[in-house]
């Protein structure tokens, strides 16, 4: 094996996904952008496929797929964008906030499982504390 062949530590493999979100109608415009702009922007520096449901419903869904690094431009990129929007809302904003962002990600029950952390149970009780 040469020396370019080698993994490095901490390299991630080359390995499709699909991570979906969902978002409300007033978050998901600034990210669409006038006439698409934003997303095509985000699709081409990102690398990832990006479907954004239609709009009849409050909610929309946002599907992300490609590869672990381009899902994760993405989503870097989509979260960049919603602090944005955030902070033009209130003008005051302090760097020091600490209610952060949250993104709401959808998931079918059979992957909630890997995500989950059991945390200090009491004994005896068998359902326990989970988080994400």
């Amino acid at each position: 094996m040469s020396s370019l062949e080698v993994k490095l530590p901490g390299e991630t493999p080359s390995v499709n996904l699909t991570l979906r979100m969902i978002m409300s109608g007033k978050e998901v415009g600034p990210i669409i952008g006038k006439g698409g702009e934003t997303i095509n922007s985000i699709r081409e520096e990102s690398g990832a496929k990006i479907y954004i449901s239609d709009g009849s419903c409050p909610e929309r869904i946002i599907t992300v797929t490609g590869t672990t690094d381009a899902i994760f431009k993405a989503y870097t990129l989509i979260a960049k964008k919603m602090e944005d929007m955030d902070g033009s809302r209130t003008r005051d904003r302090s760097d020091d906030r600490k209610d952060g962002l949250t993104l709401r990600l959808v998931l079918p029950a059979s992957q909630c499982g890997s995500l989950m952390v059991r945390r200090k149970q009491d004994q005896g009780d068998q359902r326990g504390d989970w988080s994400i």
